[in-house]
């Protein structure tokens, strides 16, 4: 129940929670240059400074961008500042940062937080189009489809776009449609989100 209430709060307010200019949120001929070239926008050695700043939209930035793009280097910092940024609520973030440098057991940690706190840390959507699993991030990503009502969000959207470019249009199809069918969402709603987001 808390889930479809949360998945109605974040498509029902499209271009005030999620306004943003954001190169991950639209997968644009730049989104994808910023891609290949591996341009980090906000170095993690910002993060202090950022701290200081309570700059909590920043600070996702860095640390997300830090995880796709698998900067070593931004560790040792987020260790330093562990718990102030937990106290941010950048639980998710963090997550998948570590969980794109090798550390599988965030993965579980990852869907956790997704599961229980996705309105406090509406983020983990976004994040899900980067991760390359389909039993744990890649289900969770078609059951959000589920409860949308066949209303796609600008960030649900996002992280299907992503998802479909980073691991291929012929396996990405496949898993959308057979999860979907796994989790019995209907075939006219997976197949909205098929069409739309690309």
């Amino acid at each position: 129940m808390r889930l479809i209430v949360i998945i109605f709060f974040i498509i029902g307010t499209p271009g005030t929670l999620f306004a943003t200019e954001d190169w991950t949120y639209e997968l644009s001929p730049k989104a994808k240059e910023i891609f290949k070239k591996r341009v980090i926008q906000i170095p993690c050695e910002k993060i202090p400074e950022l701290l200081k700043e309570k700059k909590t939209h920043d600070l996702y930035f860095a640390i997300r961008d830090a995880g796709i793009f698998k900067q070593e280097s931004c560790r040792p910092i987020i260790r330093k500042h562990k718990d102030e940024l937990m106290r941010l609520g950048l639980e998710g973030v963090i997550s998948f940062y570590l969980l794109r440098l090798g550390d599988r057991q965030q993965l579980n940690v990852f869907a956790e937080i997704f599961d229980e706190e996705v309105l406090r840390d509406f983020w983990v959507i976004e994040l899900l189009g980067f991760l390359d699993d389909w039993d744990v991030s890649g289900k969770r990503l078609v059951k959000i489809s589920g409860y949308s009502d066949g209303a796609a969000s600008e960030v649900l959207c996002s992280a299907i776009m992503w998802r479909r470019y980073l691991c291929g249009e012929k396996i990405f199809k496949q898993k959308w449609y057979e999860i979907g069918k796994e989790e019995r969402i209907k075939k006219n709603i997976l197949d909205y989100f098929y069409e739309t987001c690309k």
